[in-house]
């Protein structure tokens, strides 16, 4: 600790974390659904601890299109990268190619950094999800697949999961793009009875495709920490924004539950 430093500064920095704009350990965040001054707080408190904020695409459609503005600029302002995805990017894609373009380019031009494209709400096949991926990033925005167990909600049943063809459908992507794979809770462990979770899924996925390279939907404070036990405090974590300050404190070793106490551990090059 040095002589500037108060203990608490020193105790907030105890596990290190590599500076933004990181590529790993990302606090992908849903944003708050009231933007405006609620927005703005956000940024101020927690602006720090989030890599990504997440717009819902109905807020894109029913806020005035300058205040969708104001929140991109002060979101860069405070070096957070903003996505958006589903519904507007689902409906624009059974709409045909030329609407899908329309929303691409529209957000493009509000500065957008990042695109989901889901692969559970609307079926694609590989080449066409590799020329999107490809338009995608003609226009500077990084791309996200996701993926997930259930196909658009509906009931996981054994032996009709088609595990394989997504993760193959995931690994495809990546290679043909995607910046991140992002696999959604429904079907794993939200909305499934208790002990009937399915972490199979999920592990496969981790056991063939990078884990630097996959996002974990996580809202629940359990399930987070399963995440950062599993996969180290570098892992890529989607959250809401109420959760920001859970998952920063498992990553710094602080919590949120016994199961991380004290037990993360990092060593990067400075």
């Amino acid at each position: 600790m040095t002589k500037t430093q108060s203990y608490v500064e020193a105790r907030s920095g105890m596990i290190e974390r590599e500076p933004k704009p990181r590529d790993r350990g990302l606090n992908y965040v849903r944003a708050p659904k009231v933007l405006g001054q609620y927005f703005s707080d956000f940024l101020a408190c927690y602006g720090a601890l989030t890599d990504i904020i997440k717009i819902g695409t109905n807020q894109l459609t029913f806020v005035p299109e300058a205040e969708i503005k104001r929140v991109i600029r002060s979101s860069h302002g405070h070096d957070v990268r903003v996505a958006v995805g589903n519904p507007i990017m689902d409906q624009a894609l059974s709409a045909g190619i030329q609407a899908t373009r329309e929303v691409v380019d529209y957000a493009a031009n509000l500065d957008v950094d990042i695109m989901e494209i889901s692969l559970i709400a609307r079926s694609i096949d590989d080449e066409d999800l590799a020329e999107l991926l490809d338009y995608v990033n003609g226009k500077g925005i990084k791309p996200i697949v996701e993926c997930g167990l259930s196909f658009a909600h509906e009931p996981v049943v054994d032996g009709r999961t088609f595990a394989k063809r997504k993760k193959a459908q995931a690994r495809r992507a990546l290679e043909n793009g995607a910046w991140k794979v992002l696999i959604e809770a429904e079907g794993v462990y939200e909305n499934v009875k208790f002990g009937e979770e399915r972490w199979d899924f999920v592990d496969e996925f981790a056991a063939d495709i990078p884990v630097r390279d996959i996002m974990f939907e996580a809202d629940d404070q359990d399930v987070m920490s399963y995440y950062m036990n599993a996969y180290g405090p570098k892992v890529n974590v989607f959250v809401d924004h109420s959760q920001v300050m859970q998952i920063e404190a498992a990553r710094r070793g602080y919590g949120p539950c016994t199961l991380t106490w004290s037990k993360a551990a990092v060593f990067h090059k400075d």
